[in-house]
């Protein structure tokens, strides 16, 4: 029996540093828990075929590492910011830190538990 918040065995691509990747972290703050801002950034990091990860922080901001060529992670935070000025939209995210840091062998984006 398979229970409803239980993924499909998805394929797993092979944990590498692709050539030219860069990673970033980045740490919003705004409106961006509770607003389902997690599973939004899961849904365009792999579209854009980002690694990485996101989590909520204790004072209510959410922290994210992003991992790929340069023009897919600035895809990744232009996604952000025009969803953020979005008439209507829930999610009010308000870039506060991006750090360039050292790329990590990883094969998928994926939702953590809160740090």
């Amino acid at each position: 029996m398979r229970w409803f918040w239980q993924r499909d065995d998805k394929p797993r691509r092979e944990k590498t540093i692709p050539a030219g990747a860069i990673r970033r972290r980045l740490r919003y703050t705004g409106r961006v828990q509770a607003v389902g801002f997690r599973f939004t950034a899961q849904r365009w990091a792999e579209s854009h075929g980002l690694t990485g990860w996101v989590t909520n922080l204790i004072g209510g901001d959410v922290m994210l590492e992003v991992q790929g060529t340069p023009e897919q992670v600035q895809a990744f935070m232009d996604d952000v910011a025009h969803e953020s000025t979005r008439e209507g939209a829930f999610i009010r995210a308000i870039l506060m830190q991006c750090d360039d840091i050292e790329p990590v062998a990883e094969d998928r984006f994926s939702i953590r538990n809160v740090y």
